[in-house]
Formats: structure tokens, C-alpha cells, sequence
């Protein structure tokens, strides 16, 4: 009896250790917590052309906005021809039928900020060299600019206020030249770096903020009779030898779920470049 009863002790230790031998299974384990959306923000853009000095797009769309900005940077911007101003809803049908035209519209853009903090929107290429009048200073006096190659754009930085709208910063730019090394310090200034850029005037003396709601549109243009100065440079263009008006609309929202906004998107891929910008954009033979 005894060695029948270590015979099946035996077995028994045999049998568990080939138990204890098989590969685990592995747990899955599931988050009831959702996939969380990435967030950031969407800033479109178009520009509106038409001929200098139309009576809509120089003199009677502007009636129908909102300026922005202090007092005293309204005033500095128009000294430098500049005008900024919002809309609200859909604006003028004028306004609308010209967001929505394939001639009379340039470069729609869509850009994501998620991890860039601004981006640069293209307005014109001048003739070279490009000439304006400047005023940074209300006190003081135009100063002549006189720059090669110019590439004149407008600088983006979006931020999310606090009650979900945007506020966007806008700044005048104007690149120039050709590409040039620079030494910059990096991230923690321990060191410096070598770094391939354009040369870039930044005129933040003439930016402003204005707050966007998702049915809201940002204006930026040119008073046609302000000559020579820094506006003209960045809001004409060249069509076989006819100068054309430009004016830059730009909306803004939250790129995270939300209801959707009552006013379509003003920016496209279905858009053609109208024919000022193939005259603008094509390379000029040397």
C-alpha cells in the first residue's frame, strides 16, 4: 500500500509540474478611458484679388468691418497703408461671391498647429528692388526702405483663448536676398549653431491681435491711396503689366471635435491660382 501510495504521489508532482510548464497566456488589458483627440489649432487663409483701387474691395468692404487694435497702432497702420479689421458672419454677398470665385481668389491655405508655434503667409513678390516708406514710431520720421529680391508675407501665431475662441497675431514680414549662414545660439544658449536662412525684416511694431470666433474673418489689405509705402509692397500685384489689389482673409478655430461652423471653409485644394498670381510666381528670365 505504501509504495502504491507513492507511485501516485509521484504522478501527481509529475503532472503539476508539466502544468506549471505551459506558456502563460497573456492578460489584455483594455482602457475604458477614450482615445483622446489630438488638439491644436486650424488657421485658414485666401487672398482676394482685384483691380487697383476697386470700389468694393478699396473703399466699400471696409465700411462694413470692425477695426482692431489700439488707437494709437490703427493710426501707425494707416501712416504705413496698412489696414486690420474683422467681420462677423457672412458679410457683404460681394464679400462671399469673391471667397468663392476661382478667378478672383489666390493661394488657399489650410495649416495645423500642433506643434509649430506660427507660420508666414505669402502675400506678394514686388519688383525688384522693392521701395516704401516706413514709420515704426509716431513720433518720428519715414525712413526710405529699399530691399532685393523681396518676398513680403504676413506672420501667423494662433493661441486659444479662454472662452475657445482664437486670438491670432498678426505681423507684417519681408524676406529678402538669398540664403546666408548665421550663428544662433541653440535651445539651452550653451552653445552656437550654424543655421542656412533668408534674411527677414520683421515688423512687429506694425503687428496686432485680433480674437476670432468660428464665424469670424480677419481682414488685412491696403488703402490704395497710400502709395510707396510698406502696404502697397505687400498687397499689390502684377498681372500682364495691371496692377492688382490684394486682400488677405484668415479664420481661425480649435482643431479639437465642436460643433461646426455655420460659415464654409474659405480655403480649398479644388481652387486655381488666379491669373496674377502665375504672373507673379513665374520666374522672371535673367
Amino acid at each position: 500500500m505504501r509504495s502504491a501510495g507513492l507511485l501516485l504521489l509521484l504522478a501527481c508532482v509529475a503532472l503539476t509540474g508539466c502544468l506549471g510548464s505551459r506558456p502563460s497566456v497573456p492578460t489584455i488589458v483594455q482602457s475604458l478611458t477614450p482615445p483622446r483627440p489630438i488638439e491644436g489649432l486650424i488657421v485658414e487663409s485666401i487672398i482676394i484679388e482685384q483691380p487697383i483701387a476697386d470700389t468694393f474691395l478699396d473703399r466699400d468692404l471696409w465700411t462694413e468691418t470692425l477695426p482692431i487694435g489700439l488707437p494709437e497702432t490703427r493710426v501707425l497702420l494707416d501712416e504705413n497703408g496698412l489696414r486690420v479689421a474683422t467681420i462677423s458672419g457672412t458679410g457683404p454677398q460681394r464679400f462671399q461671391t469673391l471667397l468663392t470665385s476661382d478667378t478672383d481668389t489666390v493661394s488657399p491655405q489650410r495649416t495645423t498647429f500642433q506643434l509649430r508655434k506660427d507660420t508666414v503667409i505669402p502675400t506678394s513678390t514686388p519688383p525688384d528692388p522693392c521701395k516704401f516708406d516706413l514709420r515704426t514710431d509716431l513720433g518720428g520720421k519715414a525712413t526710405l526702405v529699399e530691399l532685393k529680391q523681396a518676398r513680403c508675407g504676413v506672420l501667423v501665431r494662433p493661441t486659444l483663448a479662454a472662452d475657445g475662441r482664437v486670438k491670432v497675431w498678426c505681423e507684417p514680414q519681408v524676406q529678402h536676398g538669398d540664403r546666408k549662414q548665421w550663428l544662433r545660439p541653440n535651445e539651452d544658449g550653451t552653445k552656437f549653431e550654424q543655421h542656412n536662412e533668408v534674411p527677414v525684416e520683421k515688423y512687429d511694431a506694425l503687428g496686432c491681435e485680433a480674437t476670432l470666433g468660428p464665424d469670424d474673418y480677419l481682414l488685412i489689405g491696403w488703402d490704395s491711396t497710400a502709395e510707396e509705402t510698406l502696404g502697397a509692397a505687400m498687397f499689390t500685384a502684377d498681372a500682364a503689366g495691371r496692377p492688382r489689389q490684394r486682400v488677405l482673409v484668415i479664420r481661425a478655430r480649435s482643431a479639437s471635435p465642436q460643433a461646426a461652423p455655420d460659415l464654409p471653409p474659405i480655403a480649398g485644394s479644388a481652387k486655381r491660382p488666379s491669373v496674377a498670381t502665375q504672373a507673379a510666381t513665374s520666374p522672371k528670365k535673367s
